[in-house]
């Protein structure tokens, strides 16, 4: 992040390149300076500009990935695909599949790393990230809309708790950024005080998706990566009111990527999704 948001002089357009908010780039930002006791940029009006220290540092950084991505490549196995995915996409959509690609594909061994920020580039073959669509020197496949739908554990709401969606008000809600927008789709005011919450937050769908099993409340997940907890009745799915976007998965390769069995995974992918 330090070395994007240096070379763009902006948290938002490093934020762009990097798939992720700008707040968090904002926050990862002000950790690090914290972290090291030193002003890394300057703040002049929507812009910053890095330091001295930010330019030293940002430099080192770049330095240092040109010879990872050397070094990776220089190592790199044709037989090995490495895929870097978003931590509740890897659980709930590609591990459990990934047996089937393997089946048609055995002397390929698959490496992922399930990461919430995008890795260098370099050090991933494949890429599966969350986000609007643009990455720096890659080319970019939309996948499906990053979804969210109210799920919950049977056994913690009687059904006429939540006969209607205006029952999610007097429900426990695992915390995300998106119910205000669900509610807007469903049509249901929300009240000044704003809905209950639980005490927790979790950065990804996945841990929200397993306190939600173990009752800890009425969470926001996508319906499609959540499909076989619904199926096995482990969750349960009220209404069919489903928020769509705006952010959605999206598939990521080097420009130009054209390995035999990269893009061959790159297939598999896109037909098993449909």
């Amino acid at each position: 992040m330090l070395e994007a948001c240096a070379r763009h002089a902006s948290y938002s357009r490093a934020a762009d390149e990097l798939g992720v908010s700008p707040a968090a780039v904002s926050q990862r930002m002000r950790d690090l300076q914290a972290e090291l006791g030193v002003s890394l940029f300057e703040r002049h009006g929507p812009r910053v500009a890095p330091t001295e220290q930010g330019l030293r540092l940002a430099g080192r950084v770049r330095d240092a990935l040109a010879i990872l991505s050397a070094g990776i490549d220089e190592c790199s196995d044709s037989r090995v695909i490495r895929i870097s995915a978003a931590p509740t996409f890897a659980a709930r959509w590609l591990a459990p599949r990934l047996a089937d690609f393997r089946k048609a594909h055995d002397p390929v061994r698959i490496v992922v790393d399930a990461a919430i920020d995008v890795r260098p580039q370099g050090s991933f073959d494949v890429a599966i990230r969350s986000g609007r669509g643009r990455w720096r020197g890659c080319a970019s496949t939309r996948l499906f809309a990053v979804e969210g739908t109210p799920l919950y554990n049977p056994h913690l709401y009687d059904p006429g708790i939540l006969s209607s969606p205006a029952g999610l008000l007097t429900c426990e809600l695992v915390h995300s950024d998106e119910w205000d927008a669900w509610f807007t789709l469903a049509g249901i005011p929300v009240p000044a005080q704003g809905p209950h919450y639980s005490n927790a937050r979790y950065p990804t769908q996945d841990l929200a998706g397993a306190a939600a099993l173990e009752g800890a409340g009425v969470a926001l997940l996508s319906p499609r990566l959540f499909a076989d907890a619904i199926t096995l009745g482990r969750l349960i799915r009220p209404f069919d009111i489903t928020l769509n976007g705006p952010e959605s998965y999206w598939l990521l390769t080097a420009e130009g990527e054209a390995r035999p069995h990269v893009t061959a995974f790159c297939d598999w992918l896109m037909e098993t999704i449909g």
